[in-house]
Protein backbone atom coordinates (compact mmCIF):
# COMPACT_ATOMS: atom_id res chain seq x y z
CA UNK A 1 0.00 0.00 0.00
CA UNK A 2 2.46 2.46 1.10
CA UNK A 3 4.83 1.67 -2.34
CA UNK A 4 1.65 2.28 -4.40
CA UNK A 5 1.06 5.72 -2.75
CA UNK A 6 4.77 5.90 -3.39
CA UNK A 7 4.48 5.82 -6.96
CA UNK A 8 1.47 8.01 -7.40
CA UNK A 9 3.62 10.78 -6.25
CA UNK A 10 4.60 12.18 -9.40
CA UNK A 11 4.09 15.48 -9.57
CA UNK A 12 6.64 18.12 -8.43
CA UNK A 13 6.16 19.77 -5.38
CA UNK A 14 4.33 22.77 -4.93
CA UNK A 15 5.50 26.32 -3.25
CA UNK A 16 3.65 26.05 -0.47
CA UNK A 17 4.97 22.42 0.07
CA UNK A 18 8.40 23.55 -0.09
CA UNK A 19 8.04 26.28 2.00
CA UNK A 20 6.09 23.62 4.58
CA UNK A 21 9.12 21.53 4.92
CA UNK A 22 11.37 24.47 5.27
CA UNK A 23 9.30 25.76 8.92
CA UNK A 24 9.81 21.63 9.74
CA UNK A 25 13.47 21.92 9.02
CA UNK A 26 13.29 19.37 5.88
CA UNK A 27 15.65 21.59 3.87
CA UNK A 28 18.76 20.06 0.81
CA UNK A 29 21.83 20.56 2.60
CA UNK A 30 24.84 19.19 2.37
CA UNK A 31 27.71 18.79 5.41
CA UNK A 32 30.30 17.96 2.85
CA UNK A 33 29.78 22.14 2.04
CA UNK A 34 30.49 22.73 4.91
CA UNK A 35 33.51 21.15 5.40
CA UNK A 36 35.28 22.18 2.22
CA UNK A 37 34.37 25.88 3.19
CA UNK A 38 35.95 24.74 6.54
CA UNK A 39 39.02 23.18 4.97
CA UNK A 40 39.58 25.52 2.65
CA UNK A 41 38.83 28.83 4.45
CA UNK A 42 41.18 27.46 7.27
CA UNK A 43 44.22 26.43 4.95
CA UNK A 44 43.86 29.99 3.58
CA UNK A 45 43.82 31.80 6.50
CA UNK A 46 46.60 29.60 7.85
CA UNK A 47 49.11 30.40 4.94
CA UNK A 48 48.07 33.89 5.47
CA UNK A 49 48.69 33.82 9.13
CA UNK A 50 51.99 31.71 8.76
CA UNK A 51 54.42 34.17 8.16
CA UNK A 52 53.54 36.13 10.87
CA UNK A 53 52.89 33.73 13.29
CA UNK A 54 56.18 31.34 12.76
CA UNK A 55 58.28 35.10 13.61
CA UNK A 56 55.72 35.48 16.77
CA UNK A 57 56.58 31.85 17.88
CA UNK A 58 60.09 31.71 17.09
CA UNK A 59 60.54 35.20 19.19
CA UNK A 60 58.14 33.26 22.05
CA UNK A 61 60.62 29.88 22.10
CA UNK A 62 63.87 32.08 21.87
CA UNK A 63 62.66 33.46 25.31
CA UNK A 64 61.87 30.45 26.56
CA UNK A 65 65.20 28.84 26.25
CA UNK A 66 66.56 31.98 27.40
CA UNK A 67 65.50 31.55 30.46
CA UNK A 68 67.19 28.44 31.10
CA UNK A 69 70.57 30.04 31.58
CA UNK A 70 72.03 31.29 34.16
CA UNK A 71 71.22 28.69 36.79
CA UNK A 72 71.31 31.32 39.04
CA UNK A 73 68.22 33.10 37.33
CA UNK A 74 65.94 30.17 38.90
CA UNK A 75 66.95 30.87 42.10
CA UNK A 76 65.66 34.40 42.34
CA UNK A 77 62.86 33.92 40.12
CA UNK A 78 59.43 35.04 42.08
CA UNK A 79 56.13 33.19 41.46
CA UNK A 80 54.75 36.68 39.33
CA UNK A 81 57.56 36.28 36.70
CA UNK A 82 56.34 32.79 36.07
CA UNK A 83 52.61 34.18 35.34
CA UNK A 84 53.85 36.64 33.12
CA UNK A 85 56.15 34.91 31.09
CA UNK A 86 53.13 31.78 30.96
CA UNK A 87 50.08 34.71 30.29
CA UNK A 88 52.41 35.91 27.72
CA UNK A 89 52.70 32.50 25.59
CA UNK A 90 48.77 32.06 25.88
CA UNK A 91 48.40 35.75 24.59
CA UNK A 92 50.18 35.30 21.67
CA UNK A 93 48.72 31.68 21.10
CA UNK A 94 45.32 33.20 21.21
CA UNK A 95 45.70 36.43 19.21
CA UNK A 96 47.47 33.92 16.52
CA UNK A 97 44.84 31.80 16.91
CA UNK A 98 41.56 34.16 16.83
CA UNK A 99 41.78 35.36 13.54
CA UNK A 100 41.98 31.78 12.19
CA UNK A 101 39.40 30.69 14.25
CA UNK A 102 36.45 33.36 13.77
CA UNK A 103 37.34 33.28 10.04
CA UNK A 104 36.52 29.63 9.88
CA UNK A 105 33.17 29.92 11.78
CA UNK A 106 32.46 32.72 9.27
CA UNK A 107 32.88 30.62 6.65
CA UNK A 108 30.93 27.60 7.68
CA UNK A 109 28.18 29.91 8.80
CA UNK A 110 28.28 31.14 5.40
CA UNK A 111 28.27 27.77 3.77
CA UNK A 112 25.24 26.77 5.60
CA UNK A 113 23.76 29.68 4.78
CA UNK A 114 23.67 29.93 1.39
CA UNK A 115 21.90 26.06 1.39
CA UNK A 116 19.53 26.83 3.78
CA UNK A 117 18.63 30.65 3.96
CA UNK A 118 17.53 31.78 7.06
CA UNK A 119 15.77 29.14 8.43
CA UNK A 120 13.48 29.14 11.55
CA UNK A 121 11.73 25.79 12.91
CA UNK A 122 8.16 27.13 13.84
CA UNK A 123 7.43 24.04 15.60
CA UNK A 124 10.59 24.81 18.53
CA UNK A 125 12.19 21.80 20.04
CA UNK A 126 9.53 18.56 20.49
CA UNK A 127 10.43 15.57 21.57
CA UNK A 128 9.79 12.75 19.61
CA UNK A 129 9.45 9.04 20.74
CA UNK A 130 9.67 7.71 17.61
CA UNK A 131 13.41 9.21 16.66
CA UNK A 132 14.42 7.44 19.84
CA UNK A 133 12.94 4.05 19.06
CA UNK A 134 16.11 1.42 18.67
CA UNK A 135 13.92 -0.48 16.88
CA UNK A 136 13.21 2.16 14.29
CA UNK A 137 16.54 3.09 14.29
CA UNK A 138 18.48 -0.39 13.35
CA UNK A 139 15.77 -0.20 10.45
CA UNK A 140 16.95 2.86 9.81
CA UNK A 141 20.78 1.72 9.55
CA UNK A 142 19.77 -1.21 7.53
CA UNK A 143 17.52 1.26 4.61
CA UNK A 144 18.64 1.54 0.96
CA UNK A 145 19.74 5.00 2.10
CA UNK A 146 21.81 4.23 4.79
CA UNK A 147 23.96 1.93 2.81
CA UNK A 148 24.42 4.48 -0.05
CA UNK A 149 25.30 7.23 2.56
CA UNK A 150 28.06 4.82 3.65
CA UNK A 151 29.36 4.05 0.13
CA UNK A 152 29.36 7.66 -0.78
CA UNK A 153 31.62 8.04 2.58
CA UNK A 154 34.00 5.31 1.26
CA UNK A 155 34.22 6.40 -1.93
CA UNK A 156 35.09 9.91 -0.31
CA UNK A 157 37.46 8.36 1.76
CA UNK A 158 39.51 6.86 -1.31
CA UNK A 159 39.25 9.87 -3.79
CA UNK A 160 40.90 11.89 -0.95
CA UNK A 161 43.04 9.81 -0.04
CA UNK A 162 43.94 9.01 -4.03
CA UNK A 163 44.56 12.76 -4.24
CA UNK A 164 46.69 13.78 -1.33
CA UNK A 165 49.09 10.55 -2.37
CA UNK A 166 49.32 11.67 -5.76
CA UNK A 167 50.21 15.02 -4.85
CA UNK A 168 52.77 14.32 -2.75
CA UNK A 169 53.87 11.44 -4.47
CA UNK A 170 57.59 12.74 -5.33
CA UNK A 171 57.77 15.00 -1.92
CA UNK A 172 57.40 11.92 0.24
CA UNK A 173 60.45 10.27 -1.45
CA UNK A 174 62.74 13.67 -0.12
CA UNK A 175 61.75 13.22 3.13
CA UNK A 176 64.01 11.42 4.67
CA UNK A 177 66.71 14.02 3.01
CA UNK A 178 65.34 16.35 5.36
CA UNK A 179 67.51 14.82 8.22
CA UNK A 180 70.60 16.50 6.59
CA UNK A 181 69.10 20.07 6.64
CA UNK A 182 68.95 22.74 9.59
CA UNK A 183 65.11 22.82 11.66
CA UNK A 184 64.72 26.08 9.37
CA UNK A 185 64.82 24.46 6.40
CA UNK A 186 63.10 21.40 7.95
CA UNK A 187 59.90 23.32 8.56
CA UNK A 188 60.03 25.59 5.18
CA UNK A 189 59.77 22.09 3.57
CA UNK A 190 57.54 20.44 5.51
CA UNK A 191 54.97 23.70 5.73
CA UNK A 192 54.87 23.80 1.61
CA UNK A 193 54.23 20.13 1.67
CA UNK A 194 51.61 20.27 4.08
CA UNK A 195 49.94 23.48 2.32
CA UNK A 196 50.35 21.66 -1.56
CA UNK A 197 48.24 18.84 0.37
CA UNK A 198 45.86 20.35 2.18
CA UNK A 199 44.98 22.34 -0.48
CA UNK A 200 44.93 19.79 -2.92
CA UNK A 201 42.93 17.39 -0.69
CA UNK A 202 40.31 20.66 0.19
CA UNK A 203 39.74 21.32 -3.90
CA UNK A 204 38.66 17.33 -4.28
CA UNK A 205 36.55 18.05 -1.21
CA UNK A 206 35.23 20.74 -2.57
CA UNK A 207 34.35 19.12 -6.14
CA UNK A 208 32.47 16.57 -4.13
CA UNK A 209 30.95 18.92 -1.98
CA UNK A 210 29.46 20.52 -5.36
CA UNK A 211 28.09 17.03 -5.95
CA UNK A 212 26.76 16.05 -3.48
CA UNK A 213 24.91 19.31 -3.05
CA UNK A 214 23.00 18.52 -5.98
CA UNK A 215 22.38 14.79 -5.00
CA UNK A 216 21.02 15.80 -1.72
CA UNK A 217 19.04 18.95 -3.79
CA UNK A 218 17.58 16.38 -5.89
CA UNK A 219 16.66 13.89 -2.94
CA UNK A 220 14.96 16.71 -1.19
CA UNK A 221 12.78 17.84 -4.35
CA UNK A 222 12.29 13.57 -4.58
CA UNK A 223 10.95 13.28 -1.06
CA UNK A 224 8.89 16.06 -1.82
CA UNK A 225 6.54 15.00 -5.09
CA UNK A 226 3.58 15.16 -4.58
CA UNK A 227 0.08 13.16 -5.91
CA UNK A 228 -2.42 14.29 -8.46
CA UNK A 229 -5.16 14.35 -5.32
CA UNK A 230 -2.50 16.13 -3.04
CA UNK A 231 -2.07 18.81 -5.27
CA UNK A 232 -6.19 18.84 -5.51
CA UNK A 233 -6.55 18.44 -2.11
CA UNK A 234 -3.91 21.63 -1.66
CA UNK A 235 -5.36 23.73 -4.06
CA UNK A 236 -8.93 23.61 -2.11
CA UNK A 237 -7.99 23.94 1.29
CA UNK A 238 -5.71 27.16 -0.27
CA UNK A 239 -8.23 28.62 -2.65
CA UNK A 240 -11.00 27.37 -0.83
CA UNK A 241 -14.11 24.35 -2.05
CA UNK A 242 -15.35 25.54 -5.71
CA UNK A 243 -18.74 24.38 -4.47
CA UNK A 244 -18.55 26.51 -1.05
CA UNK A 245 -16.91 29.43 -2.85
CA UNK A 246 -19.85 29.37 -5.65
CA UNK A 247 -22.62 29.21 -2.76
CA UNK A 248 -20.75 32.07 -1.18
CA UNK A 249 -20.65 34.47 -4.19
CA UNK A 250 -24.44 33.14 -5.02
CA UNK A 251 -25.49 34.28 -0.91
CA UNK A 252 -23.29 37.67 -2.07
CA UNK A 253 -25.59 38.49 -5.30
CA UNK A 254 -28.84 37.65 -3.46
CA UNK A 255 -27.90 40.19 -0.80
CA UNK A 256 -26.58 42.58 -3.06
CA UNK A 257 -29.85 42.38 -5.23
CA UNK A 258 -32.00 42.83 -1.99
CA UNK A 259 -30.33 45.94 -1.02
CA UNK A 260 -30.91 47.27 -4.99
CA UNK A 261 -34.11 46.33 -4.96
CA UNK A 262 -34.95 47.63 -1.53
CA UNK A 263 -33.12 50.94 -3.05
CA UNK A 264 -35.97 51.45 -5.96
CA UNK A 265 -38.58 53.24 -4.01
CA UNK A 266 -36.05 55.79 -2.99
CA UNK A 267 -34.78 56.68 -6.30
CA UNK A 268 -36.41 59.90 -8.06
CA UNK A 269 -36.67 57.99 -11.85
CA UNK A 270 -36.20 54.68 -13.34
CA UNK A 271 -34.90 55.31 -16.77
CA UNK A 272 -35.75 52.36 -19.60
CA UNK A 273 -34.80 50.61 -22.82
CA UNK A 274 -38.02 50.49 -22.40
CA UNK A 275 -38.60 46.42 -22.12
CA UNK A 276 -34.65 45.16 -22.13
CA UNK A 277 -33.08 47.77 -19.32
CA UNK A 278 -33.49 49.51 -16.28
CA UNK A 279 -31.31 52.13 -14.53
CA UNK A 280 -32.43 53.48 -11.41
CA UNK A 281 -31.47 57.14 -10.50
CA UNK A 282 -31.32 59.47 -7.17
CA UNK A 283 -30.47 63.23 -6.96
CA UNK A 284 -30.45 65.02 -3.82
CA UNK A 285 -29.48 68.96 -4.52
CA UNK A 286 -27.81 69.17 -1.27
CA UNK A 287 -25.77 65.99 -0.49
CA UNK A 288 -24.81 64.97 -4.43
CA UNK A 289 -22.99 66.60 -6.95
CA UNK A 290 -24.66 64.20 -9.83
CA UNK A 291 -27.43 61.85 -9.61
CA UNK A 292 -26.31 58.31 -8.60
CA UNK A 293 -27.30 55.22 -9.72
CA UNK A 294 -28.88 53.02 -7.23
CA UNK A 295 -29.86 49.95 -9.34
CA UNK A 296 -29.92 48.91 -12.58
CA UNK A 297 -30.83 45.72 -14.29
CA UNK A 298 -31.36 43.68 -17.15
CA UNK A 299 -34.82 41.58 -18.69
CA UNK A 300 -36.36 39.84 -15.27
CA UNK A 301 -34.38 42.10 -13.12
CA UNK A 302 -35.12 45.20 -14.72
CA UNK A 303 -38.73 43.73 -14.81
CA UNK A 304 -38.94 43.79 -11.58
CA UNK A 305 -37.07 47.13 -10.94
CA UNK A 306 -40.22 48.38 -13.38
CA UNK A 307 -42.50 46.67 -10.82
CA UNK A 308 -41.47 48.15 -8.14
CA UNK A 309 -40.92 51.64 -9.28
CA UNK A 310 -44.48 51.77 -10.05
CA UNK A 311 -45.87 50.58 -6.43
CA UNK A 312 -43.47 53.20 -4.97
CA UNK A 313 -44.57 56.05 -7.24
CA UNK A 314 -41.25 56.48 -8.73
CA UNK A 315 -41.38 57.60 -12.40
CA UNK A 316 -40.40 55.45 -15.14
CA UNK A 317 -39.24 57.33 -18.27
CA UNK A 318 -38.08 55.33 -21.72
CA UNK A 319 -34.76 56.65 -22.92
CA UNK A 320 -33.20 54.07 -24.79
CA UNK A 321 -29.85 56.37 -25.56
CA UNK A 322 -29.22 57.34 -21.84
CA UNK A 323 -30.53 53.70 -20.36
CA UNK A 324 -28.29 51.56 -22.63
CA UNK A 325 -25.01 54.25 -22.03
CA UNK A 326 -26.10 54.57 -17.96
CA UNK A 327 -26.04 50.23 -17.50
CA UNK A 328 -23.36 50.03 -19.41
CA UNK A 329 -20.62 52.46 -17.88
CA UNK A 330 -21.84 53.24 -14.39
CA UNK A 331 -21.55 50.71 -11.42
CA UNK A 332 -24.31 50.91 -8.64
CA UNK A 333 -23.81 53.42 -6.29
CA UNK A 334 -21.40 55.56 -8.85
CA UNK A 335 -22.53 59.01 -10.23
CA UNK A 336 -22.81 59.36 -14.13
CA UNK A 337 -20.40 60.80 -16.16
CA UNK A 338 -20.14 64.23 -16.96
CA UNK A 339 -21.38 63.39 -20.59
CA UNK A 340 -24.65 62.83 -19.81
CA UNK A 341 -25.53 65.58 -17.36
CA UNK A 342 -27.23 67.14 -19.83
CA UNK A 343 -29.88 64.09 -21.25
CA UNK A 344 -30.16 63.13 -17.37
CA UNK A 345 -31.13 66.83 -16.16
CA UNK A 346 -34.01 66.90 -19.03
CA UNK A 347 -35.27 63.79 -17.92
CA UNK A 348 -35.40 65.22 -13.99
CA UNK A 349 -36.95 68.22 -14.76
CA UNK A 350 -39.60 66.67 -16.67
CA UNK A 351 -40.04 64.45 -13.59
CA UNK A 352 -40.06 67.67 -11.16
CA UNK A 353 -42.47 68.98 -13.78
CA UNK A 354 -44.75 66.47 -13.90
CA UNK A 355 -44.95 66.21 -9.55
CA UNK A 356 -45.08 69.79 -9.98
CA UNK A 357 -41.91 70.27 -7.31
CA UNK A 358 -38.99 72.59 -8.41
CA UNK A 359 -35.84 71.54 -7.99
Amino acid sequence: MAEDDKSNKTEPATPKRKEDARRKGQVAMSRDVSTAAILLGGIGLLAAMLPVGLQRMTEMTRQGLMLSFPAEFYDGMSIEQVYTVVIQAGLTVFALSLPIVVGVLVVASAASLLQTGLLWKSNGLQLEFARINPIKGLSKLASFRSVMELIKGLLKIAIVTGVGIWVARYDILRIPELIEFDMGTVLQVTGRLSLKVGLAVSGAIAVLAVLDYFYQRYEWERSLRMSKQEIKEEHKSTEGDPLIKSRVRTVQRELTKKRMMAAVKTADVVITNPTHLAVALKYDTVKMSAPVVVAKGAGLIAERIRELARHHGVPVVENKFVARTIFKLVDIGREIPNDLYRAVAEILAFVYRARGVTP
